[in-house]
């Protein structure tokens, strides 16, 4: 999907309770205390990767006040995650208000690994941690050994934008990206579908 007339068809499974509350407040933010609630005993390791997100990604579309943190859409259907219980929305939503991204470079984010620039770079990060003996690279995060790393670790999540000004610039089509919006409009929904 591209944008047409400045807007991106976006998809992403919500559950009732987000539908509900978008239908009757016309808007919808997440909430720290969400996210808690849903990963529950390894919600600090989400949180970990979604409060940097959020440090970085203000800068590029502003957090509005109520939005502790995003919601995560697809610009493919199959991409969207839909489970019986859940609600299927089709957005049409303004390019201006979306942080694109690859998913595969959010899933590395999300297991705290490294993302690398290059291929390069990503065979150099590898010999590092041979050099350290480290075989389980989420240890640099769950182990107080590694405060150097841990700091790389996270200056190359920087490279999870480098792909949205190349989409809204119209250089780089949207394919299979994986975008983010700080809040969900009702005017933003094409359709809804429930899972049965």
């Amino acid at each position: 999907m591209g944008a047409k007339n400045n807007k991106v068809i976006l998809y992403t499974s919500q559950s009732s309770v987000v539908v509900k509350s978008l239908m009757e407040q016309k808007i919808c933010h997440v909430k720290r205390e969400y996210i808690v609630k849903k990963y529950q005993e390894v919600s600090q390791i989400f949180l970990e990767a979604y409060d940097w997100y959020i440090s970085k990604a203000r800068n590029i579309v502003e957090k509005p006040e109520h939005a502790e943190y995003p919601f995560w859409t697809f610009t493919e259907i199959d991409y969207a995650g839909w489970y019986p219980g859940n609600y299927l929305l089709c957005l049409n939503v303004p390019i201006e208000k979306i942080i694109f991204f690859k998913i595969e470079d959010w899933n590395k984010i999300l297991n705290l690994k490294y993302l690398s620039v290059s291929k390069e770079d990503g065979k150099e990060y590898e010999c590092m941690l041979a050099k350290q003996n480290i075989s389980i690279e989420s240890d640099i995060f769950t182990k107080p050994f590694y405060p150097n790393l841990k700091l790389k670790v996270k200056k190359s999540w920087d490279n999870l934008f480098k792909y949205d000004k190349l989409v809204k610039s119209g250089i780089m089509h949207v394919g299979t990206m994986q975008a983010a919006l700080w809040e969900l409009k009702k005017e933003w929904i094409s359709y809804i579908k429930e899972e049965k």
